[in-house]
């Protein structure tokens, strides 16, 4: 770890009082990447405005979740870090695998599973290329016919041809539909897999300021003091293994509970880590978020449902859908921005059975966002993958403007911040660009450091970016 100079005892202070003041923190760390009363700085290179930077052991997408003089980050597959918010010193580094939760036994008949899995998938992997080249030869067959002008008389020979590859990719289908039921139990029983963009520790840690709740993609849910000791370590589930993306939702502290969502939505005691409640639901990797609705606390989650998380009681479902990215509520009103949108507004009071005004419907560019928006001002801002940047009107949902950001090549993984009363939007290869807010498109400011996939947090002056190699802060 090198450090550039300290932070100030008052830079400290503060970050414990701001800390203390907005209750649990996580994802965005509130959940909306609003950061009204942080100040930090508009400029910043390698060599430029760095306070300090520590090496981390291995690269994680989650960003950091700043509790006072602690801050925690992730890193591969399952380590959980604290460090010194004033200075980036590791104070404490925790794992937590399946040997903290399954007996020795079960790690055995794990391992043995991983083995058989592999000797499977090498069997069906060159039935898959054989079967992806079969199709594309059919493919070009089937054009090639198509093309042909209508008053041309049929071709017997790319008939048959045609009909002999579907015949091969019939029995191929068969072959690898064998290898995959054989494989289902295997898979059952050894660890998930996962995108190698994605990983194990993409989920931001949780903290109420007493214990801090991690999720690995792996299913293991741990939970720590602010020590280091550990309160409980459980294990809930795994992703979806035919989609093999893994997890990347981030857990959601609410009172007494801790809400997990991987495949299903579960609430865990924060005290002993018991399960609580669980609801049925997809497979989704945005991160639940927190709203009210009357004196009652519920959570919406990315696939649109409104859950009370008092007894898990699902009061509403359905009410829109997001894949990657998560809603974001303000003043009594969800935003869902992905391949168009919707707002939603939450009634007053809550009920068993609740019913949401839909507010408007919009079609911003329809892609992929994995970056969750920000609701500034009247303005919804929003970005997809691959860096088409929108303003939607919050009132109506109509775009106020589209722009292709030229940020170079990557994709725009971290979401957008909102701090200082001006726009942060990051794209993975390390650029961020600093944009006034408004109806027009006005940049203030671009910078570079390290490639990173984690959403930047802001305390104060400083504004914190976990980079695939190292943690940095960011301070004039």
């Amino acid at each position: 770890m090198s450090t550039v100079h300290l932070c100030t005892v008052s830079a400290l202070t503060f970050a414990l009082a701001a800390s203390a003041s907005g209750g649990p923190v996580g994802w965005r760390t509130d959940g909306t990447g609003t950061y009204s009363e942080a100040t930090p700085p508009t400029e910043w290179a390698p060599d430029k405005n760095i306070v300090w930077k520590t090496p981390l052991p291995k690269w994680s997408n989650a960003s950091p979740t700043v509790v006072g003089e602690r801050m925690f980050v992730c890193a591969e597959p399952d380590k959980l870090i604290c460090l010194r918010t004033s200075d980036g010193e590791i104070l404490w580094t925790k794992s937590a695998d399946y040997s903290d939760v399954f007996s020795e036994q079960q790690m055995q008949q794990m391992k043995e599973a991983g083995g058989e899995a592999r000797a499977l998938e090498a069997k069906m992997n060159p039935l898959k290329k054989q079967q992806r080249k079969l199709n594309k030869k059919v493919k070009a067959l089937q054009t090639r016919k198509k093309r042909a002008p209508a008053t041309a008389p049929a071709d017997p020979a790319l008939e048959k041809e045609i009909e002999q590859i579907k015949g091969q990719l019939k029995q191929l289908g068969a072959e690898l539909k064998v290898l995959q039921e054989q494989l289902k139990p295997f898979n059952a029983a050894g660890p998930p897999k996962a995108h190698n963009t994605n990983g194990y520790s993409s989920a931001t840690p949780a903290s109420d300021g007493r214990v801090v709740v991690v999720v690995f993609g792996t299913g293991v849910v741990a939970c720590y003091d602010m020590k280091g000791d550990r309160k409980w370590v459980t294990f809930i589930e795994k992703p979806m293994q035919r989609q093999g993306y893994g997890h990347c939702a981030s857990p959601l502290i609410a009172g007494d509970k801790v809400l997990v969502v991987i495949r299903n939505v579960t609430a865990l005691d924060l005290k002993s880590g018991k399960v609580v409640w669980t609801v049925k639901s997809k497979n989704q990797w945005g991160s639940p978020v927190a709203a009210r609705i009357g004196d009652t606390d519920v959570a919406i989650t990315a696939n649109g449902k409104i859950v009370r998380i008092a007894d898990g009681t699902v009061l509403a479902g359905g009410v829109s859908k997001l894949e990657y990215c998560a809603a974001v509520v303000k003043d009594g009103i969800a935003y869902f921005i992905e391949n168009g949108g919707k707002a939603i507004r939450l009634p007053a009071k809550a009920s068993d059975s609740i019913e949401v005004e839909e507010l408007w419907k919009t079609t911003p560019k329809k892609d992929r966002y994995y970056a969750s928006p920000v609701v500034h001002d009247g303005l919804i801002y929003a970005c997809t993958q691959k860096q088409v940047f929108s303003v939607i009107d919050a009132e109506d949902g109509k775009v106020v403007y589209e722009k292709k950001l030229n940020l170079g090549g990557g994709t725009m993984y971290p979401s957008i911040t909102l701090a200082g009363g001006l726009l942060y939007v990051s794209i993975d290869n390390g650029t961020t660009i600093v944009l006034e807010p408004g109806r027009e498109y006005k940049e203030i400011a671009r910078n570079k450091l390290e490639p990173f996939r984690s959403t930047p947090v802001f305390i104060g002056k400083r504004m914190y970016v976990r980079g695939l190699k190292n943690l940095y802060c960011v301070g004039e």
